[in-house]
């Protein structure tokens, strides 16, 4: 009986052992990686500095090319990187959904590519479920058959 309790208690202790080990290891570990975040958070500022210093740069040198002051005159520089300005597109107006058909397919300039999308948050492919319209009856012999409808997992939007 002394021997049975006493090889328990071994039992304990290595197992104990083992996993104080394996805790140490651990905060090792955690150590070791709070060193790495505060090393990328100084790398992560330096260049968010030197991006500002740049920026301020490129507004002097963009003013320096263009002296008069007029914003709609902008002359163009080789050396200057281009700015968004110049190719932004013009905003795209809301859709109107009254004036959208009743597909859910929207047609691409690539006739493979067929995607379901929402017409109200813009969601494609698996966000669409299409569910049955049990308000539509299509058929009730040899079975009730219903419509379709298709329904968006992220803004609940149905058509």
């Amino acid at each position: 009986m002394y021997n049975e309790t006493e090889s328990s208690n071994s039992e304990y202790e290595t197992t104990l052992n083992r996993l104080s080990g394996q805790i140490e290891d651990l905060f090792n570990k955690i150590h070791y990686y709070q060193a790495l975040v505060a090393e990328k958070d100084i790398q992560i500022k330096k260049l968010i500095r030197e991006n500002q210093n740049l920026m301020a740069k490129v507004q002097k040198l963009t003013f320096h090319s263009n002296p008069s002051g007029e914003p709609g005159q902008k002359s163009y520089n080789p050396s200057l990187p281009p700015s968004s300005e110049q190719f932004s597109t013009p905003p795209i107006p809301p859709p109107n959904y009254k004036e959208k058909s009743e597909s859910s397919f929207s047609i691409s300039e690539d006739p493979r590519v067929n995607k379901r999308v929402c017409p109200n948050c813009g969601a494609m492919g698996f966000a669409i479920r299409e569910v049955e319209d049990k308000s539509k009856i299509l058929s009730y012999t040899p079975r009730r058959i219903y419509a379709k409808k298709k329904v968006c997992t992220k803004c609940r939007y149905e058509w």
